[in-house]
């Protein structure tokens, strides 16, 4: 869900945010098209990788790949950092669409899987639908800066924090303590 949340947002504005750092729109528009292009290589990439690799580590790639994308995004200052932010935010986005279903089918078996395939996308729809400007203002997001020791958690890129916090909530074998 927040990885949904935070990729969503980064390719809903992706132009937006471009434009916004003296970045031609015709820049904008292949970036565009490089995050098309990458979603359709890292789906590709990704299925064979999944084959062939212990899955878990394909999927922390897979979100490291997201993550820095979302990075490179929010310090883009030239054309060919945007590009090559959003070539990476597509490839994660397009190889998360391959990790969900191989990782659900092959640890929970196919019994039950249209079940969980179903609540994990039922999860990405509230991610990506959820209005991230509402979020952003509340009260509980600086008590997810201060619980996330990391980089992107003491800048105030929404993004970054909610892949940082995906990331930290998802591999991390401590328990989180989230204090007022």
């Amino acid at each position: 869900m927040l990885s949904a949340l935070s990729l969503n947002r980064v390719i809903a504005h992706l132009a937006a945010l471009l434009t916004s750092r003296a970045i031609t729109p015709a820049s904008a528009a292949l970036a565009l098209s490089m995050l098309g292009i990458s979603g359709i290589l890292g789906r590709l990439i990704t299925g064979h990788l999944l084959d062939r690799l212990f899955a878990p580590f394909v999927s922390l790639a897979v979100l490291l790949v997201a993550a820095a994308g979302i990075v490179t995004i929010a310090y883009a200052t030239t054309a060919a950092a945007g590009i090559l932010g959003a070539f990476l935010v597509g490839f994660g986005s397009g190889s998360e669409a391959d990790v969900v279903p191989y990782l659900i089918a092959r640890y929970f078996g196919r019994a039950r899987f249209s079940t969980l395939y179903g609540l994990s996308w039922t999860a990405y729809a509230i991610g990506g639908g959820s209005d991230g400007t509402r979020l952003r203002q509340s009260r509980n997001l600086p008590v997810l800066r201060r619980a996330i020791p990391c980089g992107a958690a003491r800048h105030r890129s929404y993004p970054a924090t909610s892949s940082a916090c995906l990331f930290r909530l998802t591999f991390s074998h401590q328990q989180c303590e989230l204090r007022p």
